[in-house]
Formats: C-alpha cells, sequence, structure tokens
C-alpha cells in the first residue's frame, strides 16, 4: 500500500508541475487570436473608410463635371446663331462692342472669350465682339501742296508717296501738286500709294532771282527793263544808315527760281 502510494503520489506532483505551463500557453494563443481579429478589423474598418471616401470623391467630381461645359467656337457666327448655340450649351451670351477685322465680315463674331475649347460652368457668360470689316481709309487732299508737304500729309494719314509726274503748267504755281490718285476723300481699300501730277512752273518761264540788295532803284529798274523780269511793287521803308533809293530787301531772295508772273517785291529805303 505504501509503494502504490507513494507511485499514485509522484505521478499528481509531475500532473500538478505541467498544469501552470498549459494554462499560460492557452492563454497566449487567445490573445493572439484578439489582436489578430481586432487587426482584421481595423484592416476592414480601414478599408470600408477608403472605399466611402473615394466614393464620395467620385461622386463630387462627377457632380461638379457635370455643371461644367466646352465652349463651343463662335468665330464667325452671327449673334442670333451665336445665342442659340450657347443656350444649348447653358452658357449665356454677351456683346462687348464691335472691332475692325480685316478678314471676319462686318456683324459676324471676330474675338470670343474664353476661347473654344474652355471649361465652364453652366449659367457663365461668353463675352464676344462682332466685326466693323476692315479698317476704312479716306485718302486725304494733297491737291495745291508741296511735294514735302504732301509727303508729311500722307505718311500721318499711313499712305505713302507713289509716282510722281512733272508737268509745266499755266495756272499751278511750281512745284505745287496738280492732281492725286487715288483722288482726296476717296476710300482708298488695298492701295496705300498716291501718285501725283506736280507743276513745274511756266515753260521757259523760269529765272533765277537777281541779288538787287544795296544796288540803287534806278539801276535795278533799267535792268529789270531789259531783262524778262518785272517789278510787281515798290515800297519805301525807314532804314537807318542806308541812304535815299538803296534797295534793302527783296522778295523772292537771291538765287529763288522766279517765273515771268510772279510777285516780285522791292524794299528802298526812304533815307535819314
Amino acid at each position: 500500500m505504501t509503494g502504490a502510494s507513494a507511485q499514485i503520489s509522484g505521478h499528481q506532483g509531475a500532473g500538478g508541475d505541467l498544469g501552470p505551463a498549459r494554462v499560460a500557453s492557452s492563454a497566449k494563443k487567445q490573445l493572439r487570436s484578439r489582436l489578430l481579429r481586432g487587426l482584421e478589423y481595423t484592416v476592414i474598418g480601414a478599408g470600408l473608410g477608403t472605399t466611402v471616401f473615394v466614393s464620395a470623391f467620385i461622386t463630387f467630381s462627377i457632380a461638379i463635371r457635370g455643371n461644367e461645359v466646352t465652349v463651343p467656337n463662335l468665330i464667325g457666327s452671327s449673334l442670333s446663331a451665336a445665342g442659340q448655340s450657347l443656350n444649348r450649351a447653358e452658357l449665356n451670351l454677351r456683346h462687348e462692342g464691335n472691332r475692325f477685322d480685316d478678314t471676319v465680315p462686318p456683324d459676324f463674331i471676330s474675338v470670343q472669350d474664353p476661347l473654344m475649347g474652355a471649361i465652364l460652368k453652366k449659367g457663365r457668360s461668353v463675352k464676344v465682339w462682332t466685326s466693323l470689316g476692315p479698317r476704312r481709309r479716306i485718302v486725304p487732299r494733297i491737291e495745291g501742296e508741296s511735294l514735302p508737304s504732301a509727303q508729311l500729309v500722307l505718311e500721318q494719314e499711313g499712305f505713302t508717296l507713289g509716282r510722281v509726274i512733272e508737268v509745266h503748267s499755266e495756272t499751278y504755281a511750281p512745284e505745287s501738286i496738280i492732281a492725286q490718285d487715288p483722288s482726296a476723300y476717296e476710300e482708298a481699300g488695298d492701295t496705300s500709294e498716291v501718285s501725283v501730277l506736280l507743276s513745274r512752273g511756266y515753260v521757259d518761264d523760269a529765272y533765277v532771282m537777281p541779288d538787287f540788295i544795296s544796288s540803287e532803284i534806278s539801276y535795278v529798274l533799267d535792268r529789270v527793263r531789259r531783262g524778262s523780269l518785272r517789278i510787281s511793287s515798290i515800297r519805301y521803308v525807314e532804314y537807318s544808315g542806308v541812304p535815299r533809293g538803296t534797295v534793302v530787301r527783296q522778295t523772292p531772295m537771291a538765287g529763288t527760281k522766279v517765273y515771268k508772273r510772279d510777285r516780285i517785291i522791292l524794299y528802298v529805303s526812304k533815307g535819314s
């Protein structure tokens, strides 16, 4: 009995030593299982949150895009046709004014803002400008002007001096423009040059004005009688220190080209 009891007691002692180890192992397994389960819930929750966020973003993007339209091309359209085109796109038309345009006919749209292909929200406006056609240029009048003066007038109006044809004239003063082509006040169109007919004065009547300053008036009159010039007027003026009858000034000046029909004026000292 004693040996059997000892054997039984020994087996119980051995079993008692293994009990706590098994309990600890079981507890670890349960903790690991709970952690894994919690991680799964976290991942699932995060996945669901991401899905909700992505879904909301997509929904928002679709909503935004659903409220946007593409601007159509309006260049070359009439205002009524452009208005209809924008109405179909749920946009508004705003006419800002008119501009000159060399390519678009008058009353048709030549400029739009924003341009074709731009993205706008529905209900927004597209600004347009209609064409006035090419800028009208009116040829200025240069008849009667000298050549330098005419050239300046033409340049100021955006034209250039074209061909110059010189002729003698009994009517027009020398170096003055008799006629022009295109005519004055005519619409230029594509023309930018203006050709002119220039007077060279009377035929074979041109002379070089002599220098009469400091000469006696009697000498001058005698010389003129023997030549081709004609004195138009003699005017006596006060001129201190110069003897009476002496020419002190003349018009035109010496060296100027003059003609028989030109007025020649001599200013003569009255004397002291």
